[in-house]
């Protein structure tokens, strides 16, 4: 049996942990690592090389600086101001906190705007008396920050990966903001969704569970006004990076982890026991499967058979359904980088066979490999937000639907845009 096959198999028991929950996601996870090594889909240093990647110790690093909010009491305080901004209406919060995020994820990494946004949201709901709980909140943030990095080139990676394809085979690249033709419009549904459905349903799935959850304040009070103030001035620091990408932004994290740790913000030996390692080890292993799908062909051979059984008698639209429900589908349980890079060279090539444009279907391709709503390993964010609580099928219920009204807004908008 080919390694492709072998991998495949392994993707299909995993995801059936996932779904069912029988073990914790993060050991799901590297059950699934383990066995990609164990069946010859990829060997032990491609795997395991998912807990050296750069976002791990992105999360890892502003973990370590939002947990230094938190224990000189900054977050707290944040959270009191916002609470009396948003005048203690959760559903208000909600939206404000939807549009920042998506606005700043628009220029800055996804990952790093979700990063930020959990200590604020969680001091907030400390601060609320009972208010506003930060599960009603997190999730939605997380699928603002996907959606807000389909709006520029810079938004995320998939446009980058896309239009380095275009470029490279001659074709017009698409503008800096030509991609927000797209990524509005799917802004616009999302705010539509949470209203009528998302919200009032959140509120009716976590009404009876508890109010912080994972965010419960550490001996805040004994904290000095410096530490306070320094662990915000190193919060206003990493966000300044990001912006600027003066150094990576896995270095940027793990700068301020430092300085939070130097300045004795937040003790070692605190960051040991309240670390989510839930999040981190899930996150390393979920990037890990993805290097092994990536190495034995796995993915390669899901999308070309795919794109294989629409034959030269079907439509453009059809061919360009098909693009986006395999993107929208493998990107789920794949990262969207990993994702949109093994597609864009076959969906270009097959767009040149069939003699149409490729800008409908690449730009489809750069949006739907970010809609990753359904599960909390499709994206960062939603990995990210776990801490809040959240269980696999919450993902399923809240984003589900969300993906397939967002996939059907693709199918529908991208030709009118970018005609074949």
């Amino acid at each position: 049996m080919s390694p492709a096959i072998l991998a495949l198999a392994v993707l299909g028991g995993v995801a059936v942990l996932y779904a069912t929950e029988w073990l914790p996601l993060w050991l799901s996870a590297l059950v699934g690592c383990a066995l990609m090594v164990l069946v010859g889909a990829a060997d032990f240093a491609t795997v395991f090389r998912g807990f050296s990647d750069p976002v791990v110790f992105l999360v890892a690093g502003m973990m370590v600086v939002g947990e230094a909010l938190f224990a000189t009491g900054a977050a707290h305080d944040i959270g009191q101001r916002l609470v009396r901004l948003a005048k203690g209406r959760e559903r208000a919060l909600v939206f404000l906190s939807v549009l920042a995020a998506a606005g700043l994820s628009a220029f800055l990494n996804n990952t790093g705007t979700t990063v930020l946004f959990i200590p604020v949201i969680g001091g907030i709901a400390l601060a609320s008396a009972g208010k506003i709980r930060a599960k009603n909140v997190l999730m939605f943030v997380a699928f603002a920050a996907n959606t807000g990095g389909m709006l520029t080139l810079v938004g995320s990676t998939p446009p980058l990966l896309v239009q380095a394809a275009l470029t490279h085979a001659g074709y017009r690249p698409f503008g800096f903001f030509e991609f927000a033709l797209l990524g509005l419009p799917l802004l616009g549904l999302l705010l539509g969704y949470i209203a009528v459905f998302g919200y009032p349903m959140a509120q009716r799935r976590f009404a009876a569970e508890s109010l912080a959850l994972s965010f419960s304040p550490t001996n805040a009070a004994s904290s000095s006004t410096f530490k306070k103030f320094f662990s915000v001035l190193v919060l206003l620091l990493c966000i300044g990076l990001f912006a600027s990408e003066a150094i990576p932004l896995a270095l940027t994290a793990v700068l301020g982890a430092v300085l939070v740790l130097l300045f004795r913000c937040v003790s070692p030996r605190e960051i040991l026991q309240r670390l989510d390692w839930n999040t981190v080890l899930l996150l390393g292993g979920a990037l890990g499967i993805a290097n092994a799908l990536d190495k034995s062909g796995a993915g390669k051979l899901v999308a070309e058979f795919g794109l294989r059984i629409l034959g030269t008698g079907f439509t453009p639209w059809a061919f360009l359904a098909m693009v986006t429900g395999v993107a929208i589908l493998l990107t789920q349980f794949m990262s969207n980088t990993a994702t949109v890079a093994m597609l864009s060279p076959i969906v270009l090539s097959m767009a040149q066979g069939f003699g149409i444009s490729p800008h409908p279907l690449m730009m489809a391709l750069a949006t739907a490999g970010a809609a990753a709503y359904a599960t909390p390993v499709g994206t960062p964010p939603n990995s990210l937000v776990l801490v809040a609580g959240y269980r696999f099928r919450d993902y399923v219920l809240l984003g589900g639907l969300f993906t397939v009204l967002a996939y059907g807004t693709i199918v529908l908008l991208a030709p009118v845009f970018w005609p074949f």
